[in-house]
């Protein structure tokens, strides 16, 4: 082939090829460009040749090309050549080209010409940049996925191995040539090389081969998911090769084993999480063993959150998790959920199961080191026995959970399942999640109850009363679901539940031309401590533009002896916005008198139990005491509970402002007992 052939066929080649091929001399001046190039940098062939390659590069690679040049030149120890690698362009209008760059180097008549192939990573870019945002979990690992490619002939060694191979795998390009492939696979069933062989048998009905082998590496050993195909030999077309695409997948199958791990598992702990519990214990309980669940409530874990930060709780429930291992020497399940551990272990008896109860609490509440203080936990623990209590596990798990609140209600360190206990606290569950309903639904009424001026007989204000008519229970009594929502999250949404149809009723009175009543509403303890009532009352006084003197709050005497500062600093507000307080079922905590002179209050409440003890002279010389105190601290007096008039002529002789019950009337639904219309 004549020489002028030659350099047609190398410029067609340099044509049709799909990647920018850019020539260079031994001073970086660009000598030839190729059409994809020109698509790719948008600049012109004639606009490029003759001037430095540092043109199509970002500023800080172009400062430094030169310098890397010369450096090879003199030195002809290469950085680049030979050796694949991502780089970035710069486009003619200043964006930057992510690009896989390799260069080779030829030498003709004494002057050297640097050939660099320059492949657009763009769209590779965007499909990383889309599962990116899709994914974010797997990044790292898709960002470090490189594919392995490699042939091997019917001996099964190497006859070809791009960079990524080499660089996974550890061993230089030369080295690999000529390899078996199985002697750097870590293949002890040697599935590999007889899947591969069977590919270059005459009737094989093998064409694809997928297969993960662990190859063996610098590193402990890379995981490859390969897939292997027969392609014609690059000499003989008789001399078929089987070609690989192999892609590095450690990190991908670590990451799903964790994310497995993670999903049957408690992360600090290493115990099943709750799921997975549930679907171990069917596999693990044999039904003609027996077996304890035994449900560890460990208290206390709130207090050292807000105290020392969650990371010393989660440090204190990994040092939990550890004693349960070590007190536990039998086989067993273990599973948490929140700050509490259940536990399931094969026992010959009840006797056993609570001795290990007790050991396993013992263990737990032993001190624990918390930025250098020692810490106790509070726990109990409640035991269910399979099958003797239930063959449900499910039900199995709430009897054991029932069982620990038993314990922790009863003062014990443990205790069985017991079904009368079971049952109440079931029906608590039903009472709360149906107030909560009733509430969300406005089915609550506000019932009012008259304070009747003993002296005068006239109404001087109102206690709010709330009545429940449960759709299936029928009416259920305060007594019933006003404790359950002062234990749980419900009390302060009932308070504030109250107070807003209160206010709504003193509102309808103004717009009706009725007389403003004075309605006085209960609140828990927790929510009386609540820096935020003050501002939600602001916020009805607000809406409903009613003024402070209409609206009164009655807390309890136990409440008062518990006081804190915040609950000081709440009753110092109301003061403030001119809202009364009351203090309710005064007699009953055990308080002393002496204390009334330090508090913001308004009036007393002398409890009912006291007013039926009325007419024996020791109930009549204790009513007596707490109405000379009170008048002595300028604190009205209402009492409560009068039923007969008996009851009502003695208080009104020993000078009680106010009375309330069934005696002057009996709660009626707001609207009705206020004469409003509808």
């Amino acid at each position: 082939m004549k020489l002028s052939e030659l350099g047609d066929l190398y410029s067609t080649l340099l044509e049709a090829a799909v990647d920018a091929i850019i020539t260079i001399d031994e001073q970086g001046f660009i000598t030839s460009f190729n059409s994809a190039a020109e698509r790719l940098f948008g600049y012109s062939r004639d606009e490029v040749v003759g001037r430095k390659v540092n043109l199509l590069m970002p500023p800080d690679t172009a400062a430094r090309h030169d310098r890397y040049l010369q450096n090879y030149l003199s030195t002809r120890k290469p950085r680049v050549i030979g050796i694949g690698r991502e780089v970035e362009g710069q486009h003619r209008n200043g964006s930057r080209i992510p690009l896989h760059f390799s260069v080779g180097e030829a030498v003709h008549e004494g002057k050297r010409t640097f050939i660099g192939i320059c492949h657009d990573l763009s769209k590779y870019r965007e499909i990383v940049e889309q599962l990116e945002e899709t994914e974010q979990r797997y990044r790292d690992i898709v960002e470090s996925q490189k594919q392995l490619i490699c042939r091997v002939d019917s001996q099964l060694r190497i006859t070809f191995a791009n960079a990524s191979f080499s660089q996974v795998i550890g061993v230089q390009h030369d080295a690999l040539m000529g390899l078996p492939l199985t002697e750097i696979a870590d293949d002890d069933e040697h599935r590999l090389g007889h899947l591969l062989a069977g590919m270059f048998r005459a009737h094989g009905n093998l064409n694809e081969v997928n297969i993960k082998v662990t190859m063996k590496s610098r590193d402990s050993g890379a995981l490859v998911d390969w897939s292997f195909k027969r392609v014609d030999g690059a000499g003989d077309p008789q001399e078929p090769e089987l070609q690989g695409f192999g892609i590095d997948i450690s990190q991908q199958e670590a990451a799903l084993q964790q994310a497995l791990y993670l999903r049957n598992h408690d992360y600090l702990t290493g115990f099943l999480n709750m799921r997975a519990f549930s679907s171990a214990m069917k596999a693990w309980i044999e039904p003609r063993r027996r077996y304890a669940l035994l449900h560890l409530a460990c208290g206390r874990f709130e207090m050292i959150n807000r105290q020392y930060g969650y990371d010393a709780g989660d440090n204190v429930i990994v040092e939990a998790a550890k004693r349960i291992r070590l007190t536990l020497i039998r086989p067993n399940l273990c599973a948490r959920t929140g700050s509490d551990m259940l536990v399931v272990i094969g026992v010959r008896d009840n006797e056993e199961a609570h001795d290990t109860a007790l050991q396993l609490v013992q263990s737990l509440e032993r001190p624990y080191r918390v930025n250098g203080s020692s810490l106790r936990l509070d726990v109990v623990c409640g035991i269910a026995l399979y099958p003797a209590d239930s063959a449900s596990q499910e039900t199995l798990q709430n009897m054991a959970s029932s069982a620990a609140r038993d314990a922790r209600d009863h003062g014990a360190t443990a205790a069985y399942f017991d079904a009368d206990y079971h049952e109440d606290l079931k029906k608590q569950m039903e009472i709360e999640q149906g107030l909560k309903e009733a509430l969300d639904n406005q089915d609550i009424e506000v019932y009012l109850q008259p304070k009747i001026g003993l002296d005068d007989h006239t109404v001087h204000s109102y206690e709010a009363l709330v009545r429940w008519q449960h759709p299936e229970r029928g009416f259920i009594s305060p007594a019933d679901f006003i404790p359950i929502a002062e234990r749980s999250a419900l009390g302060q949404k009932l308070d504030r539940y109250v107070l807003n149809i209160a206010a709504q009723l003193i509102a309808r009175c103004r717009h009706q031309s009725r007389p403003v009543p004075v309605i006085a509403v209960n609140v828990t303890a927790r929510h009386f401590s609540d820096l935020a009532l003050p501002e939600y009352l602001e916020q009805l006084m607000r809406r409903y533009k009613f003024p402070p003197e209409s609206l009164q709050l009655e807390i309890t005497e136990g409440m008062v002896m518990q006081m804190r500062q915040t609950t000081t600093q709440v009753m110092e507000r109301l003061r403030t916005l001119g809202i009364q307080v009351s203090i309710d079922d005064f007699g009953t905590g055990y308080s002393s008198l002496s204390y009334l002179s330090h508090l913001l209050v308004d009036e007393l409440k002398i409890d009912k139990v006291f007013i039926d003890d009325l007419q024996s002279e020791r109930g009549a010389t204790l009513v007596r005491s707490v109405i000379a105190i009170a008048k002595a601290n300028n604190l009205r007096i209402t009492a409560e509970g009068i039923e007969t008039a008996a009851q009502a002529r003695i208080l009104r002789g020993m000078d009680c402002d106010m009375g309330q019950g069934y005696f002057f009337a009996r709660p009626k639904p707001g609207h009705e007992v206020l004469g409003l219309s509808s």
